[in-house]
C-alpha cells in the first residue's frame, strides 16, 4: 500500500482535501475525560472499553462503509437518544447517571434513617404517655385521700379525746389532730385554714371529735357554740341597764362583758351620744348609755354582735326622739340627756301611764324652786343604785336613805348622774310637756298616785296607805 494512498483508493490530493474539510468541520470535544461506564444491567457479557475519538494517543480506527473507510474525524460525533444495555455511555450521560445513582442511594439510606427515627419516635411516645399516666394516676389517687382527709367522706366514726391547750397556735392544734388520726396532712390542713382566713382562735379545754369532721368543722369545733336562728327580744319599758344586758343574754345573745365595753366605749354615730362628751362618768354615772336602749320588741339574729344589737336599740332611740323633742328640750332649757333622766324617774315612779304628766310636773316644780326644794327624793334613784352594786332589786328602808351615792338624791341636789331606766316614748312626752301644777309630793300605793301640796299633806297620805318607810318599802314602777 503506497503512502500517498489510503484504503479508499482515492488520490491523495483527494484524501488531502477531504481532510482538510473535516479538520474546518467543528467537532464535538468532552469537556472532561471520557470515562467507561459499565451497563447497570448485564446480559453477562464483558463490554470491550473503547477509546472516545479524538482522545490523545489514539489513532482513529476505520469502519467499513460499502466498502469505502472513513476516519471518525470526518463525522461529528451524536448521542443516541437511548442508550443500549450492553454499551459503554460518556460524557454527560454518564454524569447523569452517576447522580441518579448517588440520588437513589441517598434517598434508601434517608428512608432507612428516617424509619429508624420513626421507630424511635414511637418508643419515646409510648414512654411520654406511660410516664404521664402514672403520674396521672399517682396525683388522683393523692388529691382523693386529700379531698376525703378535708372533707371526711370516708372516715372511722369512733370518739376520741382531745386536750387543747391554753393559747393553741394553729400548728399545735394540727400536731394534737394528727398525732390522735384525726387528720392525716397537718400541713394541708395549715394551708386550709390560712386560705379560709379563718382567725384560729383556739379555746383551751378536753373535747370529744370524730374523724368524721372535716377541716372547717374542726376549726369550728374549739370554740364557744354560737347559737342558731333568730330570737325575739321585747325590753320591758323602764328596764334599766343591767337588766337589759342580764335579758340578752339569758337569751343567748352576747356577753355580759361585752356589753358592758360596748355600752361604755364604742363609738357609735349619733349625735345624742356626741352630747354626753368623754367625761360622761365624771359626775359617778354607770353607764354611757344609760336611758338610750330604747324599749321595744327587737328581732335580733342569735350570732349577732353586741355592737349590732345595741346599734339596733340606739337607732330605735334616735327614730322616736325626733329634732322637736331636742327643740323641746332647748327650750326649755335642759339637755336632752336631762330630760331622758326626767323621763326615767317618771317611768319608775308612776303607778301608770295616766299620772306620768303630773308626777312630771312634781319634779319640774321642785327643779323649778331650788332653794326650798333642793332635792328631788325620789326613791327610785336609790334603788337604781343599790341594784347596781348588788345586782338584787332591794325593799328601802329608812338606813337606805343615807346611802351614801350621787344617785341618793336626799342628800344629792338637783338631778341625779344620769338615767336610772330606759323610758318609753310617752315618759319622754311627759318630760317634755309636763301639766302646770302646783304639787311638790306623790306616793303611789300599787295602782293609785296620790299629790299633794305640802310635807303635813303628803305624810298623812303616806300614813293613810300603809307605805311608811319603818316598813319595808318598794316604791311602785
Amino acid at each position: 500500500m503506497n503512502n500517498g494512498e489510503i484504503n479508499n483508493g482515492l488520490p491523495k490530493t483527494e484524501q488531502t482535501g477531504v481532510a482538510g474539510e473535516a479538520e474546518k468541520a467543528p467537532v464535538r470535544r468532552p469537556r472532561r475525560p471520557v470515562r467507561a461506564l459499565r451497563p447497570v444491567r448485564s446480559t453477562g457479557e464483558a463490554v470491550p472499553k473503547t477509546s472516545a475519538p479524538g482522545a490523545r494517543g489514539q489513532k482513529p480506527a476505520a469502519e467499513s462503509a460499502g466498502g469505502n473507510g472513513t476516519t471518525d474525524r470526518t463525522r461529528q460525533i451524536s448521542i443516541p437518544e437511548q442508550v443500549p444495555p450492553d454499551a459503554t455511555l460518556v460524557g454527560d450521560t454518564a454524569d447523569k447517571i452517576t447522580a441518579e445513582t448517588s440520588k437513589k442511594k441517598r434517598r434508601r439510606r434517608r428512608d432507612d434513617d428516617s424509619e429508624g427515627r420513626q421507630i424511635s419516635d414511637i418508643v419515646k411516645c409510648f414512654a411520654y404517655v406511660t410516664f404521664v399516666l402514672v403520674a396521672a394516676i399517682l396525683l388522683s389517687v393523692f388529691i382523693v385521700m386529700v379531698a376525703n382527709d378535708m372533707y371526711a367522706f370516708v372516715k372511722s366514726a369512733d370518739p376520741v379525746e382531745v386536750t387543747i391547750p391554753e393559747n393553741a397556735t394553729l400548728d399545735q392544734v394540727a400536731d394534737i389532730l394528727h398525732d390522735n388520726r384525726i387528720i392525716k396532712y397537718p400541713g394541708i390542713f395549715k394551708m386550709y385554714a390560712k386560705i379560709k382566713k379563718d382567725p384560729c382562735v383556739f379555746y383551751a379545754g378536753d373535747y370529744t371529735i370524730t374523724a368524721q369532721l372535716g377541716y372547717k368543722e374542726l376549726l369550728r369545733e374549739f370554740r364557744p357554740k354560737v347559737p342558731q336562728g333568730v330570737s325575739w327580744v321585747t325590753i320591758p319599758e323602764g328596764y334599766t341597764t343591767d337588766e337589759i344586758i342580764d335579758l340578752l343574754v339569758e337569751t343567748g345573745i352576747g356577753t355580759r362583758e361585752k356589753y358592758v365595753d360596748v355600752i361604755n366605749n364604742y363609738d357609735f354615730d349619733y349625735w345624742f351620744i356626741d352630747e354626753l362628751g368623754d367625761d360622761w362618768a365624771a359626775d359617778g354615772r354607770f353607764y354611757r348609755l344609760d336611758g338610750y336602749l330604747f324599749p321595744d320588741t327587737y328581732e335580733f339574729y342569735n350570732a349577732s354582735s353586741e355592737e349590732t344589737v345595741i346599734n339596733k336599740m340606739l337607732y330605735r332611740f334616735n327614730t322616736i326622739f325626733t329634732d322637736e323633742y331636742r327643740q323641746g328640750a332647748e327650750l326649755m332649757g335642759f339637755s336632752v340627756d336631762d330630760i331622758i333622766t326626767i323621763a326615767s324617774i317618771v317611768e319608775k315612779e308612776a303607778a301608770s301611764p295616766s299620772d306620768f304628766s303630773t308626777v312630771s310636773s312634781v319634779f319640774h316644780n321642785r327643779l323649778n324652786d331650788p332653794y326650798n326644794f333642793p332635792y328631788l327624793e325620789t326613791d327610785a334613784s336609790i334603788v337604781y343604785a343599790i341594784q347596781h352594786e348588788t345586782g338584787k332589786r332591794p325593799k328601802l328602808t329608812s338606813e337606805d336613805l343615807k346611802l351614801d351615792s350621787p344617785y341618793n338624791s336626799y342628800t344629792h341636789p338637783g338631778l341625779p348622774p344620769g338615767p336610772i331606766s330606759s323610758p318609753s316614748n310617752s315618759a319622754m312626752l311627759a318630760a317634755l310637756n309636763p301639766i302646770q301644777t302646783n304639787y311638790y309630793f306623790f306616793v303611789s300605793s300599787g295602782s293609785k298616785t296620790y299629790f299633794s301640796v305640802t310635807r303635813a299633806e303628803h305624810e298623812a297620805k303616806v300614813a293613810e296607805i300603809g307605805a311608811g318607810l319603818d316598813d319595808e318599802y318598794t316604791p311602785e314602777e
